[in-house]
């Protein structure tokens, strides 16, 4: 009857790694948020428009307050972006320390020559930067001679192995249409790089001296230059293969794409092709004026962690973290909220005015947020508030279809994730 939830919140956020961290801050945001709704009855309000539009004013009588609570509560989610936005770059750039996001061409002296601090303002913007960082920031010597910018999802440099990897990401094989597909190959992304390679044109000024691409990369001491798409996952949640994109993705698009280069290659008298592989969409270029190797090219699924990292790491494992606090919040306050609306009480707002009246019961609670909802304390103050105040939590509040002892402990653990 009683379900222990894996809940990201309840846990200790010193104690947690930096990908978690970035589930973490913007999950705990959401469950306070959540919290008002359940408690607060003014916390969400429609006006006359929005009741009409929303269909508030002819909904019958006897679902009112729940489908009035399911519209308050999914509007809030639906409108709480922050923490979403870039998590998948963030999360790969978190897990390795060589790898970092928002690799900007412009940007690449600083990242080559800070690569801690560019990782650090991509994770957690400028604002995460401390006032000596700034400085380094605003007064970097290297000048930008470039006419077209052009940046990419996440990048690593990889130091033993003299290589700099850049990894344009699509998180499914349907992911950006058959356009957006094929610009990351041809005059969004790729080509730009294709052309000032081919031009070796100067993009880069530091004390009066100017470099092109390849000189800029040749003096950090980087020998080898790897441009990639990746694609994370097919229309499930497996990791994506080549067969996956041409069946249920644009891998047509990336095909049309991969020819453009291969045709702006053939034109060029400072580039040559040293090997391609066609179906597989790679290819790897030589440059007449300097000894970088280039690789450009598609990675599917656990292809994307092993080029970025040089190690084996499922996407998988690394991306598909998966706890209950979303969805177990989102489904306990919508039916919490529609109790309130009718009855202007539920089990959390009883649960809360008990724990003013109740020391030992908030001991109990204190002691299950120490233990991070462990399932012995869940158990132990359910049962405790089950044995003597079972009249309280009445039958009315509690939402039908429901055991009164699983969805109190469900309410407990929510409430625990918002205010551990």
């Amino acid at each position: 009857m009683i379900t222990k939830r894996n809940l990201l919140c309840v846990k200790v956020k010193e104690k947690l790694d930096l990908g978690r961290i970035l589930l973490y801050e913007p999950y705990k945001n959401i469950l306070v948020n959540f919290k008002e709704l359940c408690i607060d009855v003014n916390a969400k309000d429609f006006d006359p428009v929005a009741k009409v539009y929303d269909g508030l004013l002819s909904v019958p009588s006897e679902i009112r307050e729940y489908y009035e609570a399911l519209l308050g509560v999914t509007s809030y989610y639906h409108h709480s972006q922050g923490g979403r936005g870039k998590y998948i770059e963030k999360k790969i750039a978190s897990s390795f320390e060589t790898c970092s996001l928002d690799i900007e061409l412009s940007k690449f002296p600083f990242w080559l020559e800070y690569p801690s601090l560019h990782k650090k303002k991509g994770i957690f913007t400028q604002q995460g930067l401390s006032s000596e960082e700034k400085k380094i920031l605003r007064t970097i010597e290297w000048d930008w001679l470039g006419n077209r910018d052009v940046s990419t999802d996440v990048g690593s440099i990889i130091q033993d192995e003299k290589t700099m990897v850049l990894v344009e990401l699509k998180n499914r094989v349907d992911t950006g249409g058959t356009a957006g597909r094929r610009e990351i190959w041809t005059s969004e992304k790729f080509g730009i790089f294709v052309e000032y390679f081919k031009s070796n044109k100067k993009l880069f000024r530091k004390s009066h001296k100017e470099f092109s691409l390849a000189e800029l990369l040749e003096s950090f001491g980087i020998e080898n230059f790897e441009i990639y798409i990746g694609v994370l996952f097919d229309t499930g949640d497996n990791p994506a293969t080549v067969q996956s994109d041409k069946t249920n993705g644009f891998y047509s698009s990336s095909k049309q794409g991969f020819e453009y280069l291969q045709n702006l290659v053939k034109q060029s008298s400072t580039i040559k092709t040293i090997n391609e592989d066609p179906e597989n969409l790679q290819m790897e270029l030589g440059l007449s004026y300097s000894s970088l190797k280039v690789k450009i090219g598609a990675l599917y699924g656990n292809d994307i962690t092993l080029k970025l990292f040089r190690k084996s790491f499922p996407v998988s494992d690394l991306l598909l973290l998966r706890y209950d606090d979303i969805w177990l919040s989102q489904l306990i306050t919508i039916e919490e909220r529609a109790v309130l609306l009718k009855h202007q009480k539920n089990f959390t707002t009883t649960f809360l005015g008990l724990l003013n009246r109740d020391r030992d019961l908030r001991i109990k609670y204190d002691a299950i947020i120490n233990s991070e909802c462990g399932e012995t304390e869940l158990n132990a103050i359910v049962s405790y508030l089950l044995n003597k105040y079972t009249p309280i939590f009445e039958d009315k509040i509690l939402p039908a279809g429901k055991n009164k002892a699983g969805y109190l402990a469900d309410v407990i653990q929510v409430l625990c994730a918002a205010e551990a």
